[in-house]
């Protein structure tokens, strides 16, 4: 049984494709469920989650610089386990820092990660000692080690497209959007490569707006929290994009053999407008 097919992608905000040949997988295959495992954890890969044989998912979370294992656990259409497939490692060489929100990933932001950023980590494992009767040494009573909390986030912003996409990252007045944003950094930095970071305000400061530049420093105290769920995701590639690209099915069956083939061209991303 083999691996994916992984192949990074380094074209404006990275990304690792993962890709199972439905041939390789287990009879009676239906659904997938697509883990990722870097940095010492294990994650559901977003879009790969309860998705169809022969589709790809678009793993935009995977840390930039780091030794990625993919692997899925395949289900039957009744959802009984078909065990795992075999694994394959990836690394995504990325460099420099990218922001998104996980839920638009395509429209991620390069930013620059300032040296004033996490001086500090705190990862509290909070307690208390309690006096069992009797004793003369108390015991630890508490819960295991938290998150990160209160990190000190700053990021450099060097273009007025760039602030306005970190913007929408946030949301806006008509376009909603979760509070929480995915960091991820070739930088050497102490907090994680893949870094959920929440935080109540992202304020902006200006540091040459006003003199005629576009330096814009952002400065937050944020916690690292847990994504939204890994199934809900924008598309990436639209079939209006294919049906722009390929007025008739005719002509677009021409141009692909299968399925898969079509659904993984991402040279036609954003041909819809």
């Amino acid at each position: 049984m083999a691996g994916p097919l992984l192949t990074p992608n380094l074209d404006a905000n990275p990304f690792v494709e993962v890709f199972f040949d439905p041939s390789s997988l287990a009879a009676g295959t239906s659904v997938l469920r697509i883990w990722r495992y870097s940095e010492d954890r294990q994650w559901k890969v977003r879009g790969g989650w309860d998705m169809l044989p022969g589709a790809a998912a678009i793993d935009w979370e995977a840390p930039f610089r780091t030794q990625c294992t993919y692997r899925a656990e395949q289900f039957t259409a009744g959802g009984a386990s078909l065990g795992f497939t075999d694994s394959a490692v990836a690394s995504l060489d990325a460099d420099g820092t990218w922001v998104h929100n996980p839920l638009e990933p395509a429209q991620g932001v390069r930013v620059e990660v300032d040296d004033e950023s996490a001086a500090e980590i705190v990862r509290p494992t909070p307690g208390q000692a309690v006096y069992t009767e009797g004793g003369s040494v108390p015991r630890r009573i508490g819960s295991r080690r938290r998150a990160l909390e209160g990190v000190n986030v700053v990021l450099n912003v060097d273009s007025a497209a760039r602030i306005a996409a970190f913007e929408a990252a946030l949301g806006s007045y008509e376009n909603e959007q979760v509070g929480v944003l995915c960091i991820r950094t070739a930088e050497p930095v102490m907090w994680p490569r893949t870094f959920f970071a929440a935080a109540d305000a992202w304020p902006k400061q200006d540091r040459t707006v006003r003199t005629g530049g576009d330096w814009v420093q952002i400065k937050a105290k944020c916690d690292e929290v847990e994504p939204p769920a890994p199934g809900i995701v924008a598309p990436f590639l639209r079939y209006s994009d294919l049906d722009a690209a390929y007025p008739s099915l005719a002509n677009r069956d021409a141009r692909y053999g299968t399925y898969s083939a079509q659904d993984r061209d991402y040279s036609l991303v954003g041909v819809a407008g």
